[in-house]
């Protein structure tokens, strides 16, 4: 549905967030799409604080949505580590507050290396909103 390069650095998050904003309201996405963006803040912050490069030269991050089949939304987050410490307790919630704040926010939250092995993508899965008859 959308993708784009940002830099990783915390004046691009503010200028992201809005973009994704605009694109799920021009998709119509029956979801939450405040929680949606809240939750893409959470995994590109993370980004912009844990993924700088060692050398301190500029990097980039990728930001991709996409709509699943039943009509969920995915939330991409791909940066230059891909280095995860503790992995597995930050995705269930149990270190860190970004994640943790994801997963109250209703993401499925999971992370893979590019095939690489130099990048990392976190990704966020979303339930649209259930509408009742």
């Amino acid at each position: 549905m959308w993708s784009q390069s940002f830099a990783l650095a915390p004046v691009s998050v503010r200028r992201l967030l809005g973009a994704a904003r605009s694109r799920l309201a021009l998709r119509q996405w029956p979801g939450d799409i405040g929680s949606a963006v809240e939750v893409l803040a959470r995994l590109a912050f993370n980004a912009v604080v844990h993924a700088q490069p060692a050398h301190g030269a500029a990097a980039q991050m990728h930001v991709h949505l996409a709509f699943t089949d039943g009509g969920g939304l995915i939330i991409d987050v791909d940066d230059p580590s891909p280095g995860f410490p503790d992995a597995p307790a930050a995705l269930r919630g149990e270190k860190g507050r970004g994640l943790r704040e994801a997963r109250q926010l209703g993401a499925h939250l999971e992370w893979f290396l590019a095939a690489d092995g130099r990048r990392k993508t976190v990704r966020a899965t979303l339930r649209p909103v259930q509408v009742s008859t």
